[in-house]
């Protein structure tokens, strides 16, 4: 009898010590309390490391010994390699900290959110009377948009042209662009849009999302064959709701053909003049006219350059009554080569006045007619003038 009460009095011992041990590590944890003191950078972006500190406060009047802090990250964190998961601490005074900091990596496809990361404290050989805490770690992408092409409607853009423009954006950022718009200006008059045609609401675009905007241009008849800078200014709120603008500078290429055509020839004097027009959208240069009969060159001038609407007078010498072809050869802004050959025939048409008055002819000093082109050529002419309007 004696043995049996022994034994419950030892093993009512053994309980009352565990329960007494497992109440003073409850006691002891009850009084802490995690706090998150520094989150750097603040907010971080999905795919970056975050720097933590937080503050372990034993908010008792009694201190804690043995202490174990174990963090337990979840997604969208993983701990880096090299940090550890628990730490110690021998002692935390009453009413005192103590501080841990942690090396975390969000995930690349983190959303942008407040999240929760987990901590537990305890004694040693006391795991299973532990209490738990968390701090919030704010997480928010940042959108970066870019210029992925622009595609123009005509591809070769000439004076006179009305072009459908379409730009390509696309965020490579972390975070999403809301309230996006789009504007494309030219600081110059040979641009313009067509009435609204420089501005185009993209609305929302997401991390990885391309979208396109699309503008309506006129060209002017009088634009130059050159690049006009352009600039494209998209404008968007980010996550936080901060406004937001990204510029982008454009060249817009104004290309266009020289045409070059005889707008008058006749005999004066001893010459034959020539009268030429760049009736095209675009500079020629190294211009070599050359006057051809009987498949020999008369004759050859040569021109540096001649300008969109511009004229020039050549004369040529060593002509004879006849048929005749005028070739025309030039180079466009790109280089390119033209070539052209206009039929012409020059006939003696009639006396001259002054020696009729005197009672003879004057087959010295002939007025001479040329006939310049022939009609279809003359017809085509004022269809690329009505044209180019």
């Amino acid at each position: 009898m004696k043995k049996e009460m022994l034994s419950v009095f030892v093993i009512g011992a053994f309980m009352l010590t565990i329960m007494s041990s497992a109440f003073a590590a409850t006691m002891v944890t009850e009084g802490l309390q995690i706090i998150l003191t520094q989150q750097n950078p603040y907010p971080v972006e999905p795919g970056q490391v975050v720097d933590i500190e937080i503050s372990l406060q034993n908010n008792g009047y009694a201190e804690a010994q043995n202490i174990i802090l174990e963090i337990n990250p979840n997604n969208p964190f993983t701990l880096l390699p090299g940090q550890e998961k628990t730490k110690s601490f021998s002692r935390i005074a009453a009413r005192d900290h103590v501080t841990a900091t942690y090396k975390l990596l969000v995930a690349q496809d983190a959303i942008s959110d407040n999240y929760e990361l987990d901590f537990k404290y305890y004694q040693p050989g006391s795991t299973d009377v532990q209490s738990t805490d968390k701090v919030s770690i704010q997480v928010q992408g940042k959108p970066k948009l870019v210029l992925d092409g622009i595609v123009t409607d005509p591809d070769e853009i000439q004076p006179g042209d009305t072009v459908v423009i379409k730009a390509r954006v696309k965020n490579l950022g972390t975070g999403s662009a809301s309230l996006t718009e789009a504007n494309l200006f030219s600081n110059t008059t040979y641009i313009l849009p067509v009435f609204s045609g420089g501005m185009y609401y993209m609305g929302e675009i997401n991390p990885g999302q391309t979208a396109e905007a699309t503008f309506t241009m006129s060209i002017d008849n009088s634009a130059e064959y050159k690049n006009y800078p352009s600039m494209l200014t998209l404008s968007y709120k980010d996550e936080s709701g901060e406004d937001q603008a990204t510029n982008f500078y454009v060249g817009m290429p104004v290309r266009g053909s020289p045409v070059i055509e005889i707008l008058n020839a006749k005999v004066e004097s001893a010459d034959f003049k020539v009268d030429l027009e760049n009736i095209g959208t675009a500079n020629a240069k190294a211009l070599k006219i050359s006057l051809v009969q009987g498949g020999q060159v008369k004759d050859s001038q040569i021109a540096s350059e001649l300008r969109p609407s511009k004229q020039k007078t050549l004369r040529f010498r060593g002509f004879e009554y006849g048929n005749a072809i005028i070739n025309i050869s030039y180079l466009d802004e790109s280089n390119k080569f033209f070539s052209n050959e206009i039929p012409v025939s020059i006939a003696q048409s009639a006396y001259s006045e002054e020696q009729a008055g005197n009672g003879g002819l004057s087959p010295l000093v002939p007025i001479l007619i040329v006939v310049v082109v022939l009609e279809s050529y003359y017809v085509w002419r004022l269809r690329k003038k009505s044209g180019s309007k």
